[in-house]
């Protein structure tokens, strides 16, 4: 015996389950896109210590095959 499945109606929306995400996730991926940011692009033009940033960071860009000069 198959079984039988009915479309809906035409009329009946279907309407999908909205998707919550709490503020802390969201502060975590903010801080965390900040954070690549100054890691791979930063070069002095919001820090103005960009060299101190750039010495920081520059084993970290080479070990990610990112150039950075």
């Amino acid at each position: 015996m198959a079984a039988t499945v009915t479309p809906p109606a035409p009329s009946a929306r279907v309407v999908g389950e909205h998707i919550r995400v709490s503020p802390l996730t969201l502060l975590v991926v903010a801080f965390a896109l900040i954070g690549a940011y100054v890691m791979l692009q930063e070069n002095g033009l919001v820090l103005s210590n960009w060299l101190t940033v750039h010495e920081f960071f520059h084993d970290g860009r080479h070990a990610l095959a990112f150039p950075c000069h």
